[in-house]
C-alpha cells in the first residue's frame, strides 16, 4: 500500500486555504500543515518534510511565494505548484527562475487541481529518476563526439549553449567556443537528453539550463538572443516550469 502524499499549503486568505485543505483531505491527501506567511511555512516545511508544496505568489508578510521557493530549491528537493492570480509576464519570469513543477491560475476547479498535483508529483518523480540514471551511468557528464575538420572532437553537452541549423550544417555554440559540424539539426537531436535541450525555433535547439530570460519571441543565451516561435514557446514554458 503506498503511503499517503503529505501536502503542505501556502495561503493567506484564510478560506482559501480552508477550501484546499477540504479539497485534498477529500481526495485521499494528507495535509502536513499550512500558512499564511512564507516565514512561517519555511519553519514549518523543515519540520514536516511534505511530498509537495502548494504555494500562492503573494503573501501576507515581509516574504513572497517566490522567496518561500528559493529557500525550499536551496535546500530540499520538495515539488511546488505555485497558485496565483497574476499571469503577467514579468511574474511567470520570476517563477521559472524557481523551476516549480506546477502552475495554477485561479480561480480553479477542484478537478484541476487534482490533475496539476498528480502531474507535477509524476514529472517529478521521472525527472528525479532520470537524474539518478545519468549520475550513475555518467558521473553527472555526458559527452558526444563531433568532427571538427579532420579530427572527432569529444565535448561535454552541459558545455553545449545552443545549437543552430543553417542548411546541411550545424553550428554548436559552447560559451567561447564554437564547432561547425555536417549534420541535419533532428539527426543531431537524437544525440541529445531531452531532458536538457529543447526546441525553441525550426533552426534551433538550446540547452534550457542556459536560459536567462524568455521574452515573447527570444530566449536570452548568454547574452545572446535566440529566436522562439510561437509554435514551440508553450511547450518551452511548460517545460521550464516542470523543471
Amino acid at each position: 500500500m503506498e503511503a499517503p502524499i503529505k501536502v503542505y499549503i501556502v495561503e493567506d486568505i484564510a478560506i482559501s486555504r480552508m477550501s484546499l485543505e477540504t479539497m485534498l483531505l477529500e481526495n485521499n491527501y494528507i495535509v502536513s500543515g499550512s500558512a499564511a506567511k512564507a516565514e512561517v511555512a519555511w519553519i514549518d516545511i523543515q519540520q514536516t518534510k511534505p511530498n509537495l508544496i502548494l504555494l500562492d505568489i503573494n503573501l501576507s508578510g515581509d516574504k513572497n511565494g517566490i522567496w518561500l521557493a528559493q529557500k525550499v530549491r536551496e535546500n530540499f528537493k520538495i515539488p511546488i505548484v505555485y497558485l496565483t492570480a497574476y499571469g503577467d509576464q514579468q511574474t511567470l519570469k520570476e517563477v521559472l527562475e524557481t523551476k516549480p513543477n506546477g502552475y495554477l491560475m485561479k480561480p480553479y476547479q477542484e478537478a484541476t487541481l487534482l490533475t496539476t498535483i498528480t502531474i507535477a508529483l509524476n514529472n517529478f518523480l521521472e525527472s528525479e529518476k532520470e537524474r539518478e540514471v545519468f549520475k550513475e551511468n555518467n558521473d553527472s557528464d555526458v559527452f558526444i563526439f563531433i568532427k571538427d575538420r579532420s579530427m572527432k572532437v569529444k565535448i561535454n553537452i552541459n558545455d553545449i549553449y545552443y545549437i543552430k541549423s543553417d542548411g546541411n550544417y550545424l553550428e554548436i555554440k559552447l560559451k567561447e567556443k564554437k564547432y561547425v559540424v555536417r549534420n541535419k539539426l533532428m539527426e543531431f537531436k537524437k544525440q541529445l537528453p531531452h531532458t536538457i535541450f529543447f526546441q525553441s525555433h525550426q533552426r534551433y535547439l538550446v540547452n534550457i539550463s542556459k536560459i536567462k530570460v524568455v521574452g515573447k519571441d527570444y530566449v536570452s543565451i548568454n547574452d545572446e538572443n535566440i529566436p522562439l516561435s510561437l509554435k514551440y514557446k508553450k511547450d518551452l514554458e511548460q517545460v521550464l516550469i516542470a523543471k
